[in-house]
Order: C-alpha cells, then structure tokens, then sequence
C-alpha cells in the first residue's frame, strides 16, 4: 500500500493562519487546497493564477476588414517584380536556388 507524499512549503506565521482560517470557513483545508493545485497543474500544465495577457478577439468586420486589404497588396508596388505572380513555394524556392542551397532547373 503506497502512503501519501508530503509537500513542504514556507510561509508567514500569520499568513498561514489567515489561509486556514479562510480554507476552514470554506469548508476546505490546506491538504485539499494543495491536493486541487497539484490536479489543476498536472491537467493543464499551467497554474490557476498564472498572469497571461488577455487574447485578442477579433470581430467578423476587423477580420473582413484584414482579408480585404491583404488581398489589396496584390498588384500593389510591394509585390511587384518577379516574385509578384509566383507561389510562395516557388518564391521560397527561387530564394534557395539565390543562395545556392539548391540547383535550378537547366
């Protein structure tokens, strides 16, 4: 039969009263309260509190709004000359073949 680990951590006197006190009214303790720490990391590779910038949400018309002027490049000044018609797999190739990590067509 396999027995519980323990883990060990330091804190304030007084913060560790307050915390129990708080978990108590709580009706929790600070074995569960590390116990739900411990299921919430090792599920989510990530802690609770973590600070994470907010994602950014875009609405449909800034998204329509980006495809349309993407699509507005097309022809302009910045995607003319030789690379303006061709794939982005060709323009990656023709950059290899530049660089002479790869051989071009005879």
């Amino acid at each position: 039969m396999a027995s519980d680990a323990m883990v060990t951590g330091r804190m304030s006197p007084e913060k560790k009263e307050e915390g129990n006190r708080i978990l108590a009214s709580l009706g929790s303790n600070p074995s569960q309260a590390i116990n739900q720490l411990y299921d919430f990391v090792i599920a989510k590779r990530a802690l609770p509190f973590a600070d994470k910038p907010a994602q950014r949400t875009y609405s449909k018309e800034e998204i329509a709004e980006a495809v349309a002027w993407v699509k507005s490049l097309r022809g302009s000044a910045q995607l003319s000359g030789r690379f303006a018609t061709m794939t982005v797999k060709e323009a990656k190739r023709e950059r290899l073949i530049a660089k002479g990590l790869m051989e071009g067509l005879s």
